[in-house]
């Protein structure tokens, strides 16, 4: 995965939808254009971005919270070529699992988004979190254990 893949999919995992994402992607690059004299080290350049992403979509998040809901209803997504019924349960799974997520306390969402969403590694999600290796894999094991937990209490209300 290329790096600009890898900033994408972190601001997808904090924004929610597509659109907002692009715009994060190109806040980020812009933000680490602006500040490339803070990069004290080239190899620690690629942390360093990663961290200006994730930064850059928490603070989107907390100002446009209210608005993200409403924008995001108020989009069609484009027509499905599969049967109502999947892309309804297909959605319905999808909503759970964003909720879900949302759900889990920040640290935990922190760590599960950086590593299922940016595809990082657990050294990676360390140096741009600043805590140990261990850390990480114990709030990832959490964080995961919370969303599996979710959904199954999920699919058991609809039975």
């Amino acid at each position: 995965m290329s790096l600009s893949e890898t900033v994408y999919k972190i601001c997808l995992g904090f924004a929610k939808n597509p659109w907002d994402a692009q715009d994060l992607t190109q806040d980020v690059y812009l933000k680490a254009f602006r500040n490339l004299d803070s990069l004290k080290d080239n190899k620690y350049a690629r942390d360093w971005l990663f961290r200006i992403a994730r930064n850059t979509a928490l603070d989107h998040g907390r100002k446009h919270r209210v608005r993200q809901i409403f924008l995001a209803q108020s989009r069609g997504e484009p027509a499905e070529t599969r049967p109502p019924e999947y892309q309804l349960d297909h959605a319905e799974s999808l909503r759970s699992l964003k909720k879900a997520v949302r759900q889990l306390p920040k640290k935990l969402r922190d760590v599960f988004i950086l590593r299922e969403y940016g595809d990082l590694s657990y050294r990676e999600i360390a140096e741009i979190l600043g805590i140990k290796d261990g850390t990480v894999m114990s709030r990832l094991l959490r964080a995961r254990e919370a969303v599996r937990m979710q959904m199954m209490e999920k699919e058991y209300e609809k039975k």
